[in-house]
């Protein structure tokens, strides 16, 4: 595997700067509260870092005409600053497991501790070598991945076949349980007023898309194809928004970001409407149980295996984590991001613990990610981590959700595989 070089000396300057901000900021280990716990094994599923805008993902341009930033990478790459960002989380995740007790604080470990996994497109792949880099600088991790371009059925399994799913079947459920996408529109009309302010929307230079009378929108399945069809503001702002927020994450200059027209504490109404698409595409019920059918059933396997790797990092796409969140049934609210929107090169986590010499295991689902502004910044500073409950837990006095009451709701969802 190709690996982007690293520098030892400020890696190590760096790791002992985390370690002591880590020590100043983990809340307690359940470990080391009233009931003795040792953790296990732990899965993180995480979103690719900073990349290059997708391909047709702007779908709306400055009504003048100002261009958008250019970006030095092909369209979908990780960007290097994407990758020093990921190396940053990789040495975060490192400090926290080392003081957790399940690694040391340096050092290789053996390739049956530890397994990475990346979709198969170059943005998930480099993401996953840069965090095994920031884990283990200067180790031969390989980071195992299908050939690049193909579909994965761990991370697409409606596209690799491995769910049975059905277009019309799809929007059919979808619209039973968000009602059509003006329904989820209308509570956000200042975000979006907001965005036509960003794409230049005055009196001068007013296309229909920039009038509220037109922000109506409606989801489909043609007869003719196995696709649904999405219009309206849903679908020409939540991608539109996304390729502003990966330029300010990416360090463009403030001119360059919405030009010049967003100050960093309106960011959170762009990710509002970037949220919105997986409010269709990922959380309902139906697409949930089938984006994360194959994922779940290895996240099971990892979990119930004793001989499983005690990290297992995953790394896809924000439509895999939203899935596997709203499987859990989880809802999740990151700092300077809008509800429900998975942070840029952040992680939902599931630690598996067990009490010493007990069969009772539990677990804790958390979400890690850095702000907009420390991705920006590429700063030191740790990551903030949000612990979940799911609904389905009853919660023991370490806070603690047993291992048995999310088991359904991943079984659930596995046995939509094929």
């Amino acid at each position: 595997m190709a690996t982007l070089p690293i520098s030892g000396r400020p890696l190590a300057r760096a790791a002992s700067r985390w370690l002591v901000l880590i020590a100043m900021i983990l809340p307690v280990f359940p470990a080391q509260a009233d009931m003795p716990l040792q953790l296990e094994r732990v899965v993180l599923l995480y979103r690719h870092g900073v990349r290059t805008p997708l391909p047709g993902e702007i779908q709306l341009d400055e009504v003048s005409g100002k261009p958008w930033p250019t970006w030095r990478q092909a369209p979908s790459e990780l960007t290097p600053h994407g990758a020093a960002g990921a190396r940053l989380m990789g040495q975060y995740d490192r400090q926290r497991l080392a003081a957790a007790g399940l690694f040391s604080v340096h050092g290789c470990p053996t390739p049956s501790q530890l397994s990475f996994w990346a979709n198969t497109d170059q943005r998930t792949i480099a993401s996953a070598q840069a965090l095994a880099q920031g884990f283990a600088p200067g180790c031969p991790i390989q980071v195992g991945h299908l050939p690049q371009g193909s579909e994965d059925p761990l991370f697409h399994p409606m596209e690799a076949g491995a769910t049975a799913w059905n277009a019309h079947d799809a929007v059919t459920s979808i619209l039973a349980s968000t009602g059509e996408p003006d329904a989820l529109t209308e509570p956000h009309a200042d975000a979006l007023q907001f965005m036509m302010t960003v794409m230049g929307c005055d009196q001068r230079h007013h296309p229909d898309w920039c009038e509220p009378s037109h922000w109506h929108g409606t989801l489909a399945a043609p007869t003719s194809s196995e696709r649904m069809t999405l219009s309206g503001p849903i679908a020409t702002t939540s991608g539109t928004a996304e390729s502003i927020l990966m330029a300010y994450a990416e360090g463009f200059p403030n001119r360059a970001v919405g030009w010049g027209r967003i100050k960093p504490g309106q960011l959170e109404s762009l990710s509002q409407l970037h949220a919105l698409l997986f409010d269709l595409y990922a959380r309902p019920d139906y697409m949930a149980e089938r984006t994360a059918s194959v994922l779940s059933h290895r996240i099971l396997g990892v979990l119930q295996d004793e001989q499983a790797p005690r990290l297992n990092v995953f790394v896809g796409s924000d439509n895999n984590i939203v899935a596997l969140a709203s499987v859990l049934h989880l809802h999740f609210k990151m700092p300077s991001y809008a509800q429900d929107d998975p942070p840029i090169g952040g992680a939902l986590g599931i630690e598996l613990w067990r009490e010493p010499g007990g069969s009772q295991r539990y677990v804790r689902v958390f979400y890690q990610a850095q702000s907009l502004p420390q991705l920006r910044a590429l700063s030191h500073s740790p990551p903030a981590t949000v612990s979940l409950l799911p609904p389905a837990c009853v919660s023991n006095k370490n806070g603690l959700c047993r291992f048995a009451d999310i088991l359904p709701l991943l079984q659930r969802a596995e046995a939509r595989a094929r």
